[in-house]
């Protein structure tokens, strides 16, 4: 059984539609479903990257905490979620802020990417891939993580992460 999301309109407003979750979903123009990343934060001011799974789409690739809301979900509920699945911590709404959406207009779907940042000292020992999207994390700073993307080893579409990470 596939996940089932919702879809929004341009105003983020739910339009009543419900998709499963699959490649092959069609979309509408005017259609839009919610995407979550959390950056983690440490201490040193490292950022936590992970490695996608390499049988997955663009597997192999280092990137923060991503996935998309389902339906009936909350975009805070999504991201406390996927933490859990993706790398086995538990955190508390208050421990985590939103900081920013982007909107992107794809050639498949558009998307609100809802990001988070969540600041806290994560051992990388203590990591659990529960449900195995990701295989491996680690720390890096900002400019590895600049150099990362401009050699591909993660999406370019992360360099908005550059200039917020000055900001905060």
């Amino acid at each position: 059984m596939f996940e089932l999301i919702d879809v929004y309109n341009s105003k983020k407003q739910k339009t009543g539609k419900i998709v499963e979750r699959k490649s092959d979903i069609k979309f509408e123009r005017e259609d839009y479903i919610i995407s979550v990343t959390c950056w983690i934060i440490n201490s040193d001011k490292k950022i936590l990257l992970t490695r996608r799974k390499l049988d997955k789409s663009s597997g192999g690739m280092w990137e923060p905490t991503t996935g998309l809301v389902k339906s009936e979900e909350s975009s805070l509920q999504a991201i406390i979620r996927e933490l859990n699945e993706e790398i086995g911590i538990e955190v508390e709404n208050s421990e985590i802020k939103l900081v920013k959406e982007i909107v992107e207009h794809g050639q498949k779907c558009n998307y609100f990417r809802d990001i988070y940042i969540l600041k806290k000292d994560l051992d990388l020992k203590m990591i659990d891939f529960k449900d195995g999207e990701v295989i491996d994390a680690k720390y890096v700073t900002i400019s590895e993580l600049k150099d990362m993307i401009n050699k591909k080893e993660s999406f370019e579409y992360l360099l908005y992460f550059i200039n917020l990470y000055n900001e905060i």
